[in-house]
């Protein structure tokens, strides 16, 4: 039964290498661990106090919209990069008839220090100490976050579930989210390096 596991994992990775290529990479703000899986990608790396037009995009979509029409812009932008996405309420946007989620905080809500996943479901975050904007996923096995958009973004994670869930980089894996459990920071080995999770159950 490991034996399988492991081999679907190695599936899961190969299946999903071509895509990964052509997904945009994105790292958060300053301390951002650069992924060794990460798609080339003609802009830099991504920084807080980058100038340029990409880079104030992925600035955009790590931090907490100071106003109604920034998270307009952030709704758009998620939905820009990882296409098929349906917006569901003011901040969230759900794909594949509610598999996954992504939720940005709203402008003036508290956005850090709480691990906040609905039972059920394990999320992730963009940021160190739960730090919207988080995804969420609760299907068994494995799961490409490049598809969603999410690839080599998370600095923090929270299980809900009753089972474990594992975060890998291509083939390598990285950490376990034990159940249950919150992770406030998955650590500069490991940030902003995960492309896809597997839920055992």
């Amino acid at each position: 039964m490991k034996l399988d596991k492991q081999v679907a994992r190695i599936g899961l990775s190969a299946g999903i290498a071509l895509t990964v290529a052509s997904a945009v990479a994105f790292t958060a703000p300053a301390t951002a661990a650069t992924a060794a899986s990460a798609a080339p990608s003609p802009a830099p790396v991504a920084t807080s106090s980058a100038s340029t037009s990409s880079t104030g995009e992925l600035s955009l979509l790590n931090r907490q919209a100071r106003s109604d029409a920034e998270l307009r812009e952030q709704i758009a932008l998620q939905m820009k990069i990882a296409p098929g996405g349906k917006q569901t309420s003011l901040n969230e946007v759900s794909y594949d008839n509610g598999k996954f989620v992504v939720t940005y905080a709203l402008p003036g809500q508290r956005a850090l220090g709480v691990a906040d996943c609905p039972s059920g479901w394990f999320c992730f975050y963009e940021n160190i100490n739960f730090g919207y904007p988080r995804g969420k996923l609760s299907d068994c096995g494995g799961q490409d976050l490049g598809q969603y958009g999410w690839a080599n973004r998370i600095s923090s994670a929270d299980n809900s579930t009753a089972n474990s869930v594992e975060y890998w980089d291509g083939p390598l894996f990285l950490f376990t989210n034990y159940n249950p459990g919150a992770i406030s920071y998955v650590g500069s080995a490991y940030n902003d390096r995960a492309d896809v999770v597997f839920r055992n159950c």
